[in-house]
């Protein structure tokens, strides 16, 4: 199941404050209009996510899965993706999304993904690879959580967490060049309603090596 949301508060400033992500059960479709799936795995030195998102409504989707960081250099490749680790559950969660804002931290800039669109009808698969052993990485680092040194540990479970949002009537795409990269920047009509979403994988029981900090 996918959770979804309908606000009127136009352009991207709208995901600041509706698409948060707490860790739950299984939430994988919107009416069977969007259907997500994901398949984890070891492989060498990396932990592989394989996530396919098929469209299945009359309109388009876009995914808010093109993160990009800026130091210490510019980074918006696929395996790009924020990670949380939960020691008390031993779960690493990734996630690609609007990052979740921090409680009693004033952001005086809030970081925006870029987006995928995904046409009516059609078909998107990604994979992201991850070197082991896994880190956490936020958009918004509050600072180590564990005392002294990073502590080596075997996590047992993973999921992934997808938000999206869905095209209004009258959007108008433009694509720009950004750091040699093309990118689509949706122009939604004014006052337009937007409606988003999570698409949230089950959780997988796997044993990925971590680092807490």
């Amino acid at each position: 199941m996918v959770t979804a949301w309908k606000r009127g508060l136009p352009g991207m400033a709208a995901l600041l404050l509706l698409c948060q992500g707490p860790p739950g059960a299984r939430q994988t479709n919107m009416n069977g209009l969007l259907d997500l799936s994901a398949a984890f795995k070891l492989r060498g030195d990396s932990l592989v996510l394989d996530y396919k998102v098929s469209n299945r409504a009359s309109r388009d989707v876009y995914l808010l899965n093109r993160l990009y960081r800026t130091t210490p250099q510019w980074d918006m490749s696929p395996d790009f993706v924020y990670i949380h680790l939960d020691p008390t559950t031993e779960t690493v969660w990734l996630n690609k999304k609007m990052a979740d804002l921090p409680s009693g931290v004033m952001v005086n800039a809030p970081v925006s993904p870029f987006v995928t669109p995904v046409r009516a009808g059609a078909l998107f698969h990604e994979q992201v690879q991850i070197r082991l052993p896994i880190r956490e990485y936020r958009q918004y680092n509050l600072g180590p959580k564990h005392k002294g040194p990073p502590e080596a540990r075997i996590f047992k479970q993973v999921y992934f967490t997808l938000g999206y949002y869905w095209r209004p009537a009258g959007t108008l795409e433009e694509t720009r060049n950004i750091h040699g990269t093309p990118v689509i920047l949706p122009r939604t009509p004014p006052g337009k309603p937007l409606e988003f979403g999570q698409a949230r994988t089950d959780v997988v029981r796997l044993d990925i090596p971590v680092l807490v900090e």
